[in-house]
């Protein structure tokens, strides 16, 4: 009788019993945590930065070269900043200071003379009346007899400032310069005789500009004019060409004679246009009458 038990395993190739594999674990249902590096410490002193080498700022782990401001960038600032300052400070001293209080309005009371007034006290102190008034065509000579009239301004012998200036070859300067002198007003008469052709004029100028009005209308340069004095006048001029002009915008010649003489604030002006040298006795003649019925 054998005493090994029953349930007992035999030994051997023979007697040697197979055993079922055990089950395999179940497959994780979550992915395993990453595995965390271990932490570095810091040196306690970095070393230092080679010479030359830009400072480093790190932001985020990423080293990145330090901003620099430029001596531009420096100066607009400056720039900048100063009015904004220097108006703060002017702003926060005059805020400071106690308000200057304004002047009161005031203004002179109306006041009446109760005395009359003396009409002939007043006149004489009152601006002198022009030396010449009144209808000045009533001055002018009359043209000679067998003469041909021609046409001054609209025909009744009064001269606007438009007029006089047509008569000269810069129409435009010679208007302006007119009404920039006091142009007051003007008559002329005009007639041809033979070839030759007369203007006669009497301009009236303000009385604050007579004098500078005067001395302009006297030529800067007589060289090629022979000179001389109205008749019974030392404050004139007589003036005629030695040499023939050109018309403007034309080849036609002509020979000039002008006279000049001032009475008061009118400007007395004789000018003949020749086809020939002017003929100074005759014209010397016509000067000289006009003065004695303008004085």
């Amino acid at each position: 009788m054998s005493t090994e038990s029953a349930g007992a395993t035999e030994t051997g190739a023979a007697g040697t019993a197979a055993t079922a594999p055990a089950a395999p674990p179940p497959a994780p249902t979550t992915a395993p945590a990453p595995t965390t590096a271990p932490t570095v410490a810091a040196p306690a002193f970095a070393p230092a930065p080679p010479p030359g080498a830009p400072d480093l700022i790190e932001a985020g782990g990423v080293a990145r070269p330090r901003r620099r401001l430029g001596a531009g960038a420096m100066f607009l600032a400056a720039v900048l900043a100063g009015p904004v300052i220097g108006a703060a400070v002017g702003y926060a001293i005059q805020s400071s200071r106690p308000p200057t209080p304004l002047p009161k309005i005031t203004a002179p009371r109306l006041s009446y003379s109760a005395a009359r007034v003396d009409p002939q006290a007043l006149a004489a102190a009152g601006p002198s009346p022009l030396a010449i008034d009144g209808d000045l065509r009533k001055l002018l000579i009359e043209r000679p007899a067998g003469s041909t009239e021609l046409t001054v301004g609209d025909g009744d012998g009064w001269l606007s400032a438009a007029d006089r200036a047509e008569t000269f070859d810069d129409s435009e300067r010679e208007f302006t310069g007119l009404l920039e002198d006091g142009f007051r007003r003007a008559a002329a008469v005009r007639w041809r005789s033979g070839d030759d052709s007369f203007r006669i004029s009497l301009i009236q100028y303000s009385q604050e500009s007579v004098v500078k009005t005067i001395t302009g209308a006297v030529p800067r340069s007589t060289a090629d004019m022979v000179v001389s004095k109205i008749p019974g006048n030392t404050d004139s001029y007589l003036m005629t060409a030695k040499d023939p002009y050109h018309y403007a915008r034309s080849t036609e010649t002509y020979y000039y004679g002008e006279a000049l003489a001032r009475k008061g604030t009118v400007l007395m002006t004789v000018q003949v246009f020749a086809k020939n040298p002017v003929d100074r006795a005759q014209f010397e003649d016509i000067a000289k009458r006009q003065w004695e019925k303008l004085a």
